[in-house]
């Protein structure tokens, strides 16, 4: 297996060029400090994406992948991010393959999988000090049906405590690059993702004259995307996503007020892990 690369970026660079000025120069903001910055050297971290196998040999096959994913979606911005453009049918369920890509491949979000994973086998181990209730309202958070829960616990029950104890000990010390609990199993939920942004409803709209858009390292929100979200496509487009009641298969297109640019870019750098960039040192700089 190929293991090569190590610059592995978790907003793509195509992603962040989009933020350029007109002379493609790119701006950052991290905490107090803006300056001038590199699409190889931000948003991204060492060998996020290098995947085990069982005996500990490296590959680069999901960075691999996500690089031919990252020229789909390339196309894409392209394309939708002309001011003013119509879009099509196929450009919105795209777009939602892509920004559902994009919520589960951030480093904090791959992390948070298996620290959940933890919290779950810490769970199971305790079932023993549990009423069959009490597991099941606890198994609930981890989306696991009541029905489902209860099987699970008298299968727990009768297993030694001591077992379970040891078992937990095992989870706990897994690495997160173990080829058993890999943090990039966090990305096996983008289809589950995807499903539900098909259900919302998306506008573009395009910066006025005079605003632009900025992109954060945390593009898309961490947690409740489905009460609504923003998400800058490029420092003209953004996109805004509401809950929908009823089924949406195209996107509608309008210009975004001053008012909609400002709170956009504030939940850029609200969101933000470490740093925001975008083509204009003034518009970093009030955020």
């Amino acid at each position: 297996m190929a293991f090569e690369k190590r610059n592995h970026h978790y907003v793509p660079q195509f992603w962040q060029r989009g933020f350029r000025d007109h002379a493609d120069q790119l701006y950052g903001r991290t905490g107090t400090t803006t300056k001038q910055v590199s699409t190889r050297s931000t948003m991204q971290g060492d060998w996020l994406y290098t995947v085990f196998d069982a005996q500990w040999n490296p590959s680069d096959s999901l960075e691999n992948a996500l690089s031919v994913l990252e020229g789909t979606a390339a196309a894409l911005f392209h394309r939708i991010c002309v001011q003013g453009c119509a879009t099509s049918d196929t450009d919105r369920d795209e777009l939602c393959s892509v920004l559902a890509l994009q919520a589960c491949r951030h480093p904090d979000v791959m992390g948070r999988g298996h620290r959940r994973a933890r919290d779950l086998g810490g769970l199971i181990a305790s079932a023993h000090d549990l009423t069959d209730s009490d597991f099941a309202k606890e198994m609930a958070a981890f989306g696991v049906s009541a029905n489902d829960a209860l099987a699970a616990y008298k299968l727990l029950i009768a297993t030694p405590r001591e077992q379970l104890a040891q078992e937990l000990d095992e989870l706990n010390e897994l690495s997160p690059q173990d080829a058993q609990l890999p943090e990039q199993e966090a990305l096996r939920a983008q289809p589950v993702i995807c499903a539900q942004l098909k259900k919302m409803e998306f506008t573009l709209v395009d910066a006025p004259a005079g605003s632009e858009f900025v992109l954060g390292d945390t593009p898309i929100p961490q947690q409740d995307l489905s009460h609504g979200f923003s998400v800058p496509l490029s420092k003209s487009v953004a996109v805004l996503a509401k809950p929908s009641t009823a089924g949406q298969t195209s996107m509608a297109r309008r210009t975004a007020t001053a008012a909609e640019v400002d709170a956009i870019n504030k939940a850029q750098w609200e969101n933000s892990l470490h740093v925001v960039v975008g083509s204009s040192k003034a518009v970093l700089g009030a955020l």
